[in-house]
């Protein structure tokens, strides 16, 4: 009886071994396991600059009535907000990001807000209340929305946030709302030359 319940035993071992080194080579990578895409526990994924895809061409009218291109701002960090006057964390969030493009635009980092309401007058009045001074397109049908790399955010909901280095690629994102510490990862890792390593429990 003795061999069987040792052999039992030594069989558990190697699988707590085996499932251990699996947790440390996921804890590597992506949530989907692309590698170079790290999660950290705050929910900000990072993105190592080697492995950064290439930001979305977004392109079209903005709530102020004028092209807009996100193209436009490449050599500099960008925050790029996707929002809509329905949605409550959206409006909490806001007045942060607003502070965040007048306090940091002197350090080349701007916030271009994506806007998803079906009214563009909605939006306007959303951007009115809040001092909106940053520039937001209009993306009532989501398309531009789309265009976002697979991996990058996981949550097609809003708000969702995304930025973009200097050369046009994304180096981090957070879905959801977002608060001081979230503004400040999404920045540092932007201006990074790679993301931070991940860690492991």
């Amino acid at each position: 009886m003795r061999t069987p319940t040792r052999l039992i035993v030594l069989s558990l071992a190697a699988l707590t071994v085996v499932a251990v080194g699996v947790g440390l080579l996921v804890g590597r990578d992506g949530p989907d396991g692309r590698r170079g895409y790290h999660q950290g526990k705050d929910g900000v994924l990072t993105i190592e600059a080697g492995r950064r895809p290439r930001a979305p061409d977004f392109t079209g009218t903005g709530l102020d009535g004028k092209p807009l291109s996100l193209a436009a701002y490449k050599g500099k960090t960008v925050l790029v907000n996707g929002w809509a006057s329905w949605c409550g964390p959206c409006r909490a969030e806001t007045p942060l990001l607003v502070r965040t493009h007048n306090t940091l635009r002197a350090r080349g980092v701007v916030v271009v807000g994506l806007n998803q309401d079906s009214s563009a007058a909605n939006g306007r009045a959303f951007a009115s209340e809040f001092h909106m001074n940053y520039p937001s397109l209009l993306d009532s049908g989501g398309k531009q929305a789309l265009k976002v790399p697979k991996g990058v955010l996981n949550t097609q909901g809003l708000p969702f946030t995304f930025a973009v280095d200097s050369r046009g690629k994304i180096a981090a994102a957070a879905s959801g709302q977002l608060d001081a510490h979230k503004i400040d990862a999404l920045v540092k890792a932007a201006q990074a030359g790679t993301a931070p390593p991940s860690r492991t429990p």
